[in-house]
């Protein structure tokens, strides 16, 4: 059979609100961006509705929506750019040891001139997902989208790492920072918005989850999180459960393709080399990309 949401990509049915939901999780985006990279190849560019993504996520669905791919993807290998977002020795000079805001607010467009027009121009919606750091609550930051200004914004406030990242990032009177407290996955925003059918970029291997914190890690994490505000602790205790969640919900519509929404998820092989949250190993960061691009392929060959 065809699953549902392949065949939605085909046809576009009537009535039908198709869309992409992408994870992160820091370097290991570099495997939801191969994934992307498939889509591409396979012509899907334009192929949804929205596009919901979560940190990384975030900026690897920017990069589709706006039609400019392989401008963007290759930006995950690229050792110049790697070394320049992640440097752990500025943490001794009080500065972010990952650098989202230069990425975004200036390499993105030198990289790609009028990227962010051309993502304000497309058909498909783009919602980026942020941790509100008042509530510690996943928040769907498109409606704050205007101008590309605001679009930078939102994109570094879904993957603003806290802690690491610097200060929370703020819009409208309101700060954020990492959707992945709040939202990994962020396929519930689709659904809530009326999605039909949702095909789910996964970075994180088939039969692998999040895992709590051990007691001492959880205890210190936590403690540093308080700084923010005791609801991002909050968020950051209660991230595993409700992942957990996730992966059942997720795990059900994998076992039943007829389940309503449709909801198809892509994830690499189990053995399948996936980077660390703060790898700078190019060759390891190139191997996971390669994996999603693959596992892409495979699950529409095995589906369509």
């Amino acid at each position: 059979m065809t699953h549902p949401v392949i065949d939605a990509l085909a046809r576009r049915p009537r009535g039908a609100r198709i869309a992409l939901v992408v994870e992160g999780g820091g370097m290991r985006g570099a495997v939801s961006g191969g994934m992307v990279l498939a889509l591409d190849e396979l012509g899907l560019t334009r192929a949804f509705h929205a596009a919901y993504g979560a940190s990384a996520g975030a900026l690897n669905a920017m990069w589709l929506i706006s039609g400019r791919v392989r401008d963007g993807i290759p930006t995950w290998v690229d050792p110049r750019l790697v070394h320049a977002l992640i440097d752990r020795r500025r943490a001794l000079g009080g500065r972010p040891v990952v650098d989202v805001r230069t990425l975004v607010e200036t390499r993105y467009e030198q990289l790609s001139p009028g990227l962010f027009d051309a993502v304000l121009a497309s058909p498909t919606e783009l919602h980026p997902l942020a941790t509100e750091v008042a509530t510690g609550t996943a928040v769907d930051l498109a409606p704050t989208i205007v101008d590309p200004p605001s679009l930078r914004r939102a994109l570094r406030a879904s993957a603003a790492l806290p802690l690491l990242a610097g200060p929370p990032v703020a819009i409208d009177g309101r700060r954020f920072v990492d959707a992945g407290l709040a939202a990994a996955i962020p396929v519930r925003a689709a659904v809530k918005q009326g999605a039909t059918h949702v095909l789910v970029l996964r970075s994180r291997r088939a039969g692998e989850a999040a895992s709590a914190p051990g007691r001492v890690g959880g205890a210190l994490g936590a403690a540093l999180l308080r700084r923010i505000d005791p609801a991002v602790a909050r968020a950051f205790l209660a991230r595993a459960p409700r992942e957990a969640a996730d992966e059942a919900l997720l795990a059900r519509h994998e076992a039943d393709p007829d389940l309503r929404p449709h909801i198809l998820s892509v994830r690499p092989a189990p053995d399948s080399p996936v980077p660390a949250r703060l790898d700078k190993d190019v060759a390891v960061v190139a191997a996971g990309l390669e994996a999603g691009r693959v596992a892409l392929h495979a699950a529409f060959d095995a589906w369509a």
